[in-house]
C-alpha cells in the first residue's frame, strides 16, 4: 500500500450573510472513479467507494478543515494562515453518491473573480489491485482510506458535481482569472 496527497473538485446555493461571507452546503466530492495523472503521461483510473469516502474516520475528518484558493499542497498549522480563504464548518455527510459539508467562506475575492468549484486535499491510501466497479467501470487502484486535508476553490475540479451552489448572477466576473500555481 501506498499513500499519497490527491485534490478532488466540485460548485454550491450560497447565501452572503450581513458581513459578505458566503456560506452554503455545497457537495464537496462523490464516489466514483476519477482520473489522475499516472506521472508518465497517462490517466491513472482510481476508484473512490463508498466505504471509503462515507467511513466515519473521512467524514469526521472534514469538520474545520481550511478551505484554500486553489491547491497549495499540504496545508498544517505553520501554513494555514496564510492559504485560507475560509472554514469547512461540519463533519461531511453523505447525500445520495455525493459527499456535502456545511462551510463559509470569509475572502469571497476568487467567488467574485468566477471560481465557483471546489476540490478536496487529501491523502489517500490505496489498493493497487485493478478491478471493476459494480456499476460496470474499470479501475486501476483503489482508494481505501481518505483523510481530508483541505477545500480549494478552483477554477474547474475533478469531481465534476463539487462547486458552490451558485449561478452566473451570483458571482462578479468581469475578466478571466489565472488560478494560483499549486505549490508542493
Amino acid at each position: 500500500m501506498k499513500t499519497e496527497l490527491r485534490y478532488d473538485a466540485w460548485p454550491m446555493k450560497a447565501q452572503r450573510n450581513d458581513n459578505g461571507f458566503i456560506t452554503d452546503t455545497p457537495v464537496l466530492t462523490r464516489t466514483g472513479v476519477f482520473n489522475y495523472s499516472d506521472g508518465k503521461g497517462g490517466i491513472r483510473k482510481e476508484y473512490r467507494p463508498p466505504e471509503a469516502v462515507f467511513s466515519a474516520d473521512s467524514l469526521q475528518g472534514y469538520k474545520g478543515i481550511p478551505i484554500t484558493n486553489g491547491h497549495p499542497g499540504l496545508v498544517d498549522s505553520k501554513n494555514a494562515k496564510v492559504h485560507t480563504v475560509g472554514t469547512v464548518l461540519t463533519e461531511g455527510r453523505q447525500d445520495g453518491d455525493n459527499l456535502i459539508a456545511d462551510i463559509v467562506i470569509h475572502d469571497t475575492s476568487l467567488v467574485d473573480a468566477g471560481f465557483k468549484e471546489l476540490s478536496v486535499g487529501y491523502l489517500v491510501t490505496f489498493d493497487e489491485t485493478p478491478g471493476i466497479t459494480p456499476a460496470g467501470e474499470h479501475y486501476d487502484a483503489k482508494q481505501i482510506s481518505i483523510t481530508p486535508n483541505h477545500l480549494a476553490i478552483v477554477k474547474e475540479g475533478r469531481a465534476g458535481n463539487a462547486r458552490l451552489n451558485m449561478d452566473a448572477a451570483d458571482a462578479v466576473t468581469t475578466e478571466e482569472t489565472t488560478m494560483p500555481m499549486e505549490k508542493v
